[in-house]
Parts: structure tokens; sequence; C-alpha cells
């Protein structure tokens, strides 16, 4: 099992140029293509306008994710317009509770900000009882339910930036 969750690590860093542009509840994925698992690489949503600087809407964007559970934010330059979190959303499929993690990017300028998720992956259990994690693939109906448990998160980071 670990063997093939490295080969696929491997060939996902070999091949980021096969990938396609899909729309999903607003925000275009970019998934790999060339593979028949078709893992997701990323989740970009809107740009949004917002009449404030890059360095409000990263301090904001950091006191709004610092409130939320299972995020943990992993760097923020306001001077660059950067804010950097780790996201772990559960969410139900498949009969039972799932865990998906992520990387939220957000990024800003002078009056505008949009957040990319990227190096989805979706916990499984391990042969040793831990949780291993595996990238989110667009395969079932596993990877919707996943990434609109992500939109929430975004959603509610996105309404506290607008009040």
């Amino acid at each position: 099992m670990k063997v093939r969750i490295l080969i696929l690590v491997a060939a996902l860093a070999a091949l980021p140029a096969l990938a396609e542009d899909v729309s999903f509840k607003g925000r275009t994925l970019d998934v790999a293509t060339g593979q028949e698992a078709r893992p997701i690489l990323r989740m970009t949503g809107t740009q949004y306008v917002l009449p404030r600087s890059q360095e409000q809407l990263v301090n904001q964007a950091q006191a709004c994710l610092g409130g939320q559970g299972g995020i943990a934010i992993e760097s923020a330059d306001a001077a660059q317009g950067l804010l950097v979190a780790r996201v772990a959303t559960s969410f139900r499929a498949s009969f039972a509770t799932q865990t998906l993690r992520s990387r939220l990017e957000l990024t800003a300028g002078e009056g505008y900000f949009q957040v990319v998720e990227s190096e989805l992956a979706l916990a499984q259990a391990g042969d040793d009882g831990n949780a291993t994690y595996v990238p989110l693939v667009q395969d079932g109906g596993l990877w919707e339910k996943g990434l609109e448990a992500l939109i929430q998160t975004e959603n509610k980071l996105v309404d506290c930036l607008y009040k």
C-alpha cells in the first residue's frame, strides 16, 4: 500500500504539465490527466474585490482563520500579501466520517484576494492503525463531498473578510 502511494506521489511530481481545468461549484480544479486515478492537484477560487490594502486583507484573514477549528496558520506575510495555512476538515461520505486536508494559500493585492487549495489528501486507515494520506482523486462521489467541505471552510473565510 505504501509503495503504491509513493509511486502515485512520484507520478504526480513528474507530470505537472499533464493537467486539465475542470469547473466545480464556482472554482477551477486542476486535475492530472494521463493517469487512471485523476488526482486533483489544486482548487482555485474566485478573485474577490474588496477595497482594502493587502496588509489589511492578510491581517484580517489571519484573524478569521485563527478562530476556525481544524486550521493551522503556517505563515502570514502581510507586506507580501500572502497567508498559508493547513486545513483539516471532516465530512460524511460512504457511511463514514472522512478527513480531507489541504494547503490553503490566500494571495492578496491592493483591493483583491484569492484563495487556492492545494496538496489535497484524503485520510485512509493504514496497516498499523494510523491514518495515512493519499491524494484526492476525481473518482466516485467522495471527492465532491470532500471539496464541498473545503468550500464551506473557504466560504467562512470570505464571509468573515467581508464583515
